[in-house]
């Protein structure tokens, strides 16, 4: 059940002579499977790819060296082709891959259990993929400098014996495991880099350059990466470089032909996602136990994402090739726009994408809050069908944080799940909206109806977009980096304490004699990337809200119940209930008294509000706490800090207590500047 598809058989619960892997691909260690999980081990029936010939790593000591000469490459080759075939087996006798034993029977209970593996994936061995890369990276230094045509090149390239033994190698590691990410915790973008190149079978031929050159520039450097780069720019102006890898494999020699195909082959099996991937941005895996007669069956499933932020500056400068480096390969970009910042931007987009020669699709929606319906993602995902969108190309989305929110649900909708790239163009969506996974749309007058976990495989914030923000949307933003400090950070509290005020009123340094000064501009970008920073170490390690100990959700819990109501900002109705939760942290023992008035402060200097009138009706914010409580679980679990720069739960809160304490809040917040109101804190005061 639920792999009919599969061929069930059992197996010796330990490897036998024939069964049991004898040669080691890079890092698998040819040992048996242990107990674990499969995702991480080679399965005991699996027999990895030879190191022969040039393939094999050099002798202690020894410097790599490129395959010199006709004879030398051929021989190569053939050492490559007797490797892959080792993979499968040889001539018409070899099994073919897709009936490999799927199923190892374990002696569990009286009753015996079978184990369903799914995917057969070598072990991580950071010496050994750093090793192969550098070897492909200086034998194909030299072929993308040639004056042949750029196709060619490639295909020189693609037959090359430490090229294909990098390529075969790394499409068998399992690029988002744990492992995987401490190996190269070091070097993010060599990390990167490899996460995409497991794919190389299915992504197109200028994406495979980009790879190369970001590959060349992390192992060898900017004069060795340089080479690769103008072969990118020549092989992106050939009609073919859309194209996959896979389609070049009729032109390729016949021995580098035949171990591409064995080694596709065997991955249909070993793991599909390196050679038939729905996108290169996710996986899946599961652990699934079946009693003998398949009477009862138990499973734990898993989704696996891959994720990169990016704070960055002059996204749309045409050197800049952020988006450049995602869109050429797939020769178009689809983009949902937010209408403000089509009428601003809208004249640069277009030129950022003419310049890289991509065709640029875009599809202009509101981001005011009383469009975020679900009739207006049902809008979307039309435009989305009628535009053609695949479900291997990311959709752009560029905004704030509404759009962010409504386009992202019409991308976790769309074909049930088609991948994005967010370019931030607001505080909201820069820090919190745009890299989150909690994407939805409002409904019935409920706030956020509507959702689902649908992350960006993307997120750019570029704060120059920020300029342009009227005055009372850039303030409303600072709410979420508040939070942020107040619940995880108190070295970014202590920076808003000193530079929130500036940061608002010079719009984070985009304006005034604040663009030219250097030490607060590095201030502004400590402070967004602490932020950020801050919320992703909250949210990515529950991305699926699977439990309810959320720090982001400060200023979370009372507000939904009256910010529709109130007409306030969100980020006003945030600063009320972020105030409110100060006070109970206060009550409850958690900070103490000075703590509690410097978060009031911070507040307050950025203008946010700490008291609205519709706060009088206590039974609507009693209500919104019920309603809350239905949402967590049952339980109320109320984020506040405990002390300030960390995070603490309150789980109950009666009635009767809410209602007096929220009089005594009251009482407190009249004594702040403007009696604690926000600046510009309601949607028609900011249009």
């Amino acid at each position: 059940p639920g792999a009919a598809s599969k061929e069930f058989r059992k197996a010796s619960p330990t490897p036998t002579a024939s069964t049991a892997p004898d040669m080691a691909m890079l890092g698998s260690g040819g040992a048996p499977m242990a107990p674990g999980a499969a995702f991480l081990q080679p399965a005991q029936m699996t027999r990895p790819m030879q190191m022969v010939g040039s393939m094999a790593p050099p002798p202690t000591g020894a410097a790599p060296s490129a395959a010199t000469g006709a004879g030398a490459a051929a021989a190569a080759a053939a050492g490559v082709v007797a490797a892959a075939s080792a993979v499968v087996g040889g001539g018409r006798r070899r099994r073919r891959v897709g009936k490999v034993p799927k199923v190892t029977v374990m002696a569990t209970s009286p009753a015996q259990t079978h184990e369903i593996n799914y995917y057969q994936l070598d072990k991580v061995n950071a010496a050994s993929i750093l090793s192969a890369v550098k070897d492909a990276i200086h034998a194909a230094g030299p072929i993308v400098k040639e004056t042949s045509p750029p196709k060619q090149r490639l295909l020189k390239v693609l037959s090359e014996p430490k090229v294909m033994s990098m390529l075969t190698s790394i499409s068998r590691m399992p690029v988002f495991s744990h492992e995987m990410g401490h190996a190269f915790k070091d070097n993010l973008e060599l990390l990167l880099a490899l996460k995409q190149i497991k794919y190389f079978w299915s992504v197109p031929q200028s994406q495979l350059a980009i790879l190369l050159e970001q590959l060349a520039r992390e192992v060898a450097g900017d004069q060795a990466a340089e080479g690769f780069k103008a072969f990118l720019e020549v092989l992106s102006r050939t009609p073919g470089h859309t194209q996959m890898i896979k389609h070049l494999q009729s032109e390729l020699p016949a021995a580098a032909r035949k171990v591409y195909l064995e080694n596709a082959e065997y991955l249909e099996t070993a793991d599909a996602h390196a050679v038939y991937p729905t996108s290169i941005y996710r996986q899946c895996d599961a652990l699934t136990l079946a009693t003998e007669d398949a009477s009862t069956i138990e499973a734990v499933m898993s989704t696996t994402l891959t994720t990169t932020i990016k704070i960055a500056r002059n996204v749309l400068d045409p050197s800049n090739r952020l988006l450049a480096n995602i869109y050429v390969p797939l020769g178009r970009c689809v983009a949902v726009v937010d209408d403000k910042v089509e009428a601003l931007y809208g004249e640069k987009l277009d030129a950022y994408f003419a310049h890289h020669g991509i065709e640029y699709k875009k599809l202009v929606f509101s981001g005011n809050e009383v469009d975020k319906d679900i009739r207006d993602v049902e809008r979307i995902l039309v435009a989305l069908k009628e535009s053609g969108q695949g479900r291997h190309e990311p959709l752009l989305i560029i905004g704030g944080g509404v759009i962010a929110d409504v386009a992202g649900f019409a991308a976790a909708l769309y074909s049930r799940n088609t991948p994005y790239v967010m370019m931030c163009t607001s505080i909201v969506s820069g820090i919190d909206a745009g890299p989150s996974p909690r994407v939805c749309c409002n409904g019935f007058d409920y706030k956020n109806l509507y959702g689902a976990y649908h992350p960006p495989v993307l997120t750019i914030t570029d704060r120059g977009f920020w300029k342009t923000l009227h005055p009372g949307w850039l303030r409303h933003g600072v709410a979420e980096i508040v939070k942020m400090a107040v619940m995880k950070d108190l070295s970014l509290f202590e920076l808003l304490e000193k530079w929130g005020a500036k940061c608002v009123a010079t719009k984070f340094g985009t304006e005034g004699d604040s663009v030219n000064d250097p030490a607060f501009q590095d201030v502004c970008d400590l402070i967004v990337g602490k932020a950020m920073e801050g919320y992703v170490r909250s949210e990515y390690g529950n991305l699926w809200e699977t439990h309810q100990c959320r720090p982001h959700a400060y200023g979370h819990t009372w507000s939904p119940g009256y910010e529709l109501p109130s007409g306030m900002l969100h980020g006003q109705a945030v600063g009320t209930c972020m105030g409110f939760g100060a006070y109970l942290a206060y009550k409850a023992g958690f900070i103490d008294e000075t703590e509690m008035h410097r978060i009031l402060k911070v507040i307050s200097d950025c203008e946010l509000c700490l008291w609205h009138p519709v706060m009088e009706d206590g039974g609507a914010v009693w209500r919104s706490q019920v309603a809350m409580i239905e949402k967590r679980g049952g339980n109320l679990c109320a984020p506040i800090p405990r002390p300030l720069g960390q995070s603490g739960y309150l789980n109950d809160l009666s009635e009767e207590d809410l209602l007096r304490d929220l009089q005594a809040y009251k009482h407190l917040c009249l004594a702040y500047p403007r009696a604690g109101a926000g600046v510009d804190m309601h949607c028609v005061d900011v249009g």
